[in-house]
């Protein structure tokens, strides 16, 4: 039996284009404004003009797209070894060549913790299998973990069909009203006041610049997209009992994501790179799901933390003292 990966369409691909032709877009810009100044006769050179902008965007452009090929990596595991590869590379890798395999660990992107399964080979290499960017990790880690029971048991290699599951395992409804809320005061932290300030701002300035009703109400839409989006997905807080973990968001009413305590294997704070410290929740069939909470403080974490390693849950640490 082979267990080949799928791609997650939204993180590996969506994601690195729209960032990509973000920053064309604006390299072009660059570009035409730096001809612009020389048709115009402002300047009498070319490299007098921001061209040199849109050459280091391009150099960017470059290595970014570099970057996401090599971490989008294709994986098929069966009984004789890994192989993976991407556009660059291709290398299969027997099972007698590895060292250890660590399921759950974390991957050093751009200063920012990911969750990856990592792989280290006994001439010292490491792979790192990032989680977000496949959308059967789950199925993946619990096809290493056989590996690892037949390694551990002296075994020969033999792989089981896996039952792919939901992300969120499926509960109904949870009364609130008796679980400890950890949450803080969204409007006030940082996100929240940017999306509430600049919004009203932009909204005040729509309303009183009427020769400028259309250009400003686009412009709003942009600053309303970015912020509600981007930044609302920082404001997750939370509720926990002995039984349920349940996971709410201040601006964006329709999350309510519910895990039941006896099926977490291990929760960790972290803080991925210029983002808000986050709640990683990782099940016991390696579903893991990264919630920022943008508006608890450091002792909020720290009860929250706490609460959790009493349930017997397993806890990282990884962003407050």
């Amino acid at each position: 039996m082979t267990i080949t990966s799928r791609l997650n369409i939204l993180n590996s691909i969506i994601a690195p284009v729209l960032l990509i032709f973000w920053l064309g877009a604006i390299a072009s810009f660059l570009i035409f404004l730096s001809f612009e100044d020389v048709n115009n006769g402002k300047v009498d050179s070319i490299f007098k003009t921001p061209i040199y902008g849109s050459l280091i965007l391009f150099a960017v452009i470059i290595g970014t797209s570099i970057h996401y090929i090599k971490m989008s990596k294709s994986i098929q595991i069966d009984s004789k070894g890994i192989k993976v590869s991407n556009l660059f590379n291709k290398e299969f890798i027997s099972w007698s060549e590895i060292k250890m395999i660590e399921l759950i660990g974390k991957s050093q992107i751009a200063n920012s913790p990911l969750d990856a399964t990592i792989l280290k080979l006994k001439n010292g290499r490491k792979i790192d299998l990032i989680a977000s960017r496949y959308e059967n990790m789950p199925t993946i880690r619990k096809t290493l973990q056989q590996v690892i029971e037949c390694i551990d048991a002296k075994k020969p290699i033999e792989l089981n069909p896996i039952l792919e599951t939901s992300k969120v395992d499926p509960i109904g409804f949870v009364n609130l009203s008796g679980m400890t809320k950890y949450s803080g005061n969204h409007i006030l932290s940082f996100n929240g006041l940017v999306i509430y300030g600049l919004n009203a701002f932009t909204i005040f300035m729509v309303i009183n610049s009427p020769n400028h009703f259309g250009l400003l109400f686009l412009v709003w839409i942009v600053i309303f997209g970015f912020t509600y989006g981007f930044l609302g997905s920082q404001l997750h807080y939370f509720h926990l009992d002995n039984n349920y973990l349940v996971v709410k968001n201040h601006v964006w009413p329709w999350v309510n994501d519910k895990y039941r305590v006896d099926n977490i294997k291990q929760v960790s704070i972290e803080t991925p790179y210029k983002r808000s410290t986050s709640l990683m929740v990782i099940t016991k069939d390696f579903k893991s799901n990264l919630y920022q909470g943008g508006s608890l403080r450091n002792s909020t974490w720290k009860d929250l933390l706490n609460n959790f390693q009493n349930l017997n849950v397993d806890i990282g640490n990884e962003a407050i003292d």
